[in-house]
């Protein structure tokens, strides 16, 4: 068994049974990738899937793209007041309104309600110290942004009237020496029910997931067994179904390295161990595919893995070159985009026995 990371030896007992438990042989699926043309050629980071037909990416220098036809075609748009900076964190809340946080300095928040016909500053960063990981709503009303430290002090966002005012968190842990987050795909958050919430860290002394069940009011901190020690090493990507998460990533600075890449949690993000046989590489985003139970599907610059058996198991399925992906909610569709504007579709069909 491999070692396991959590806190207090209750829960570690619980979930070392339940890891240990043989897992119900997975079902078998296909994974049908078919490229897009999104019209550009930079790295493509921040992806928003509302549903099956739409979906949003923010990229370099204030573009935007967006489809409402399931990707076969994109249309693209540009903040002019982002020119420059890289669009890194997305949230579609439809296929008219979304919002895009600029990733470095300054820090700041756009919104559009015409499908990228113009574009509003709804945030700014008065210091110019913030620089913004991730952003993800609980629902239309409820969200929260996350921020490397500032002042000392990890710095999270919470909105709770679609992200016109945000008011910062408090309580929470002290940041490690050295941690921060990564902006590599908009998926270094994780939400669940009842405000739930997981943000993974890296380059500290240890990777850690900060969590909240009450949507930011309390804050938690537990270590898990992915690289470390370095400031290029964390968690880069959560993904959750149920109890069930699974966080990937490793040290970007040696892409084709498999240790610490990956690692998985039977109880919420309590307890988490490293798995059985882990992706072959670092990976910057990881998602739970919706309708097929324990399956997670992980890109990265050298591959992409699937797990069907809740993260205790990988493997490689295609590609190379993707930083995000994304499923629309309760659908097997989704996509996933990289390097050089590349933009995958991607269908999870049960294989025929």
């Amino acid at each position: 068994m491999k070692r396991a990371i959590g806190a207090g030896l209750g829960l570690v007992l619980t979930a070392l049974t339940a890891a240990c438990q043989p897992a119900a042989p997975p079902p078998a699926v296909n994974v049908e990738w078919t490229a897009q043309q999104s019209g550009v050629a930079t790295s493509l980071r921040g992806l928003a899937v509302v549903d099956a037909m739409t979906a949003w990416v923010g990229a370099p220098d204030g573009v935007v793209l967006r489809t409402i036809d399931g990707g076969q075609s994109w249309t693209r748009s540009r903040i002019e007041a982002a020119a420059g900076l890289d669009l890194r964190s997305a949230h579609g809340f439809d296929a008219e309104h979304a919002l895009f946080f600029t990733a470095g300095s300054p820090a700041r928040l756009f919104e559009t309600r015409d499908g990228g016909a113009s574009f509003t500053l709804v945030y700014e960063d008065a210091a110019s110290a913030a620089f913004f990981d991730g952003l993800a709503f609980w629902d239309d009303s409820r969200g929260i942004a996350f921020s490397d430290p500032v002042d000392g002090v990890f710095h999270i966002l919470l909105t709770d009237d679609g992200g016109q005012n945000w008011s910062e968190a408090d309580g929470l842990p002290a940041p490690l020496e050295g941690e921060a987050g990564f902006a590599a795909s908009d998926s270094s958050l994780a939400l669940g029910p009842e405000g739930r919430v997981w943000i993974g860290t890296g380059g500290g002394a240890r990777a850690r997931v900060l969590m909240s069940d009450d949507y930011g009011a309390s804050w938690d901190v537990v270590d898990t067994p992915l690289a470390s020690g370095e400031a290029g090493a964390g968690i880069f990507s959560i993904a959750v179904a149920g109890n069930n998460l699974v966080a990937v990533g490793g040290d970007y600075t040696r892409a084709d390295t498999g240790e610490g890449v990956a690692a998985y949690s039977l109880d919420r993000g309590r307890v988490w161990f490293e798995p059985a046989n882990a992706p072959t590489g670092y990976r910057s985003g990881v998602a739970a595919i919706p309708g097929q139970p324990g399956h997670f599907l992980a890109v990265g610059p050298n591959g992409a893995d699937l797990s069907r058996d809740g993260g205790r198991t990988w493997e490689t399925v295609a590609l190379s070159g993707l930083n995000a992906i994304a499923f629309a909610p309760g659908s097997a569709d989704g996509w996933a985009v990289g390097a050089g504007g590349q933009i995958q579709r991607i269908r999870i069909d049960q294989a025929m026995e």
